[in-house]
């Protein structure tokens, strides 16, 4: 019988990759810690964590106290940036920085321009900003693209983005001149990339589905903890499924957060500026018991329902997650949906998790955009 060798250098490579992984998603630690969490031997540990604090990537953290004295405490750098990220919404794109050990800060926002070219220039007067202000690491930053559409993300094209009314678009050659690599995703899949990356219970489930609530709506379905693209990247598009048989009339119609805001403007003007900020506006009428509020949010939570059966029985996931420009949808309406699905689902059918996503003070495709490029980098750690 043939013995299988283990290869010293790929041992010492992936044990590596587990301690900054251990690190990254769990906040600093200290070595010993680190040790018994990962199961790795006391002498490879500090071992690698020297080698990853001589190449940068880890830093002493502070002190903590110990049963018998003070150990030091570890976590990855923020000594560089590692990505820039772009969340491109139909009205507005986000720019934020981001760091190994998954913060993140938005730096700037544009109104997103209707002509791609203008959108470039937008770009690349932004990212000088951000070059001139903060530390890039020229082998690891990346630029992160989140946008409202089908992506070809091996190839970095955008395939369509409807609302935008963007087409076939090579990003890496579009941005080539900034001179990083460039990655571009739909803003569905960085939502529930992000929430694998930092979630248990989505890490325990074998099917999920993220609903992206924006200015469209967008959809993404994990299975076995990896992203389903489908065979032309449209999968988990639910945005641009019929919901209306008479007039052909999508999810989106009914679903789109802006859509909604433009119903309710058509009787009662709504403070705020934003897509949020007229949404949370419209949540404080709700419950004052406004019924131009009350009528159009019913009509919204009951269409949300018919959506959610469909995910129920098409993809029976373990959890479902809701998110994306508004981030307590669940918190705050749950109840009213929950008593019409209890109405549309038998009870034998789903077992799962409903719940916001996690990120509430910023659309969680942003946080997972830093996430896509601590991911690539983990993955092709030396």
């Amino acid at each position: 019988m043939l013995k299988k060798t283990v290869n010293p250098k790929s041992m010492k490579k992936e044990n590596k990759r587990v301690i900054l992984r251990y690190l990254v998603e769990n906040g600093p630690c200290s070595r010993g810690g680190v040790a018994e969490k990962t199961g790795l031997a006391h002498s490879a540990v500090w071992r690698i964590t020297d080698e990853l604090l001589k190449e940068g990537l880890i830093e002493e953290k502070g002190l903590m106290s110990g049963k018998r004295r003070k150990a030091t405490v570890y976590g990855p750098t923020r000594s560089f940036v590692t990505s820039v990220i772009y969340n491109v919404e139909v009205m507005e794109t986000l720019v934020a920085i981001g760091y190994l050990d998954g913060f993140w800060k938005i730096v700037e926002k544009f109104p997103t321009p209707e002509k791609f070219e203008d959108f470039k220039a937008a770009v690349e007067s932004s990212f000088k900003t951000v070059q001139s202000t903060y530390p890039l690491n020229v082998e690891i930053s990346k630029i992160v693209f989140s946008v409202p559409g089908m992506v070809n993300s091996k190839e970095k094209i955008l395939i369509h983005a409807p609302n935008l009314n963007w087409r076939m678009i090579d990003f890496q050659k579009a941005f080539k001149d900034l001179e990083l690599d460039v990655l571009v995703e739909n803003d569905a899949n960085l939502s529930l990339f992000a929430e694998h990356f930092f979630s248990h219970d989505v890490k325990e489930s074998e099917v999920s589905f993220f609903l992206y609530l924006g200015e469209g709506i967008g959809g993404a379905v994990s299975v076995g903890g990896n992203i389903v693209r489908g065979k032309d990247s449209a999968a988990g598009e639910i945005g641009h499924v019929i919901l209306n048989l008479e007039d052909l009339k999508e999810v989106e119609y009914f679903l789109s957060v802006s859509r909604l805001i433009s119903r309710i403007e058509g009787d009662t003007e709504l403070d705020g500026n934003s897509l949020e900020e007229k949404y949370h506006f419209l949540k404080r009428m709700w419950f004052t018991g406004d019924g131009n509020a009350k009528k159009a949010l019913e009509h919204y939570l009951y269409n949300m329902a018919i959506v959610m059966r469909n995910v129920i029985y098409l993809l029976n996931p373990g959890i479902i997650i809701l998110g994306g420009l508004i981030n307590d949808l669940w918190e705050t309406f749950g109840p009213y949906i929950k008593r019409h699905l209890e109405r549309m689902v038998e009870k034998e059918i789903f077992t799962g998790i409903i719940r916001d996503t996690i990120f509430k003070d910023v659309p969680p495709s942003l946080v997972g955009g830093n996430i896509l490029v601590i991911e690539d980098f983990l993955r092709n750690l030396i």
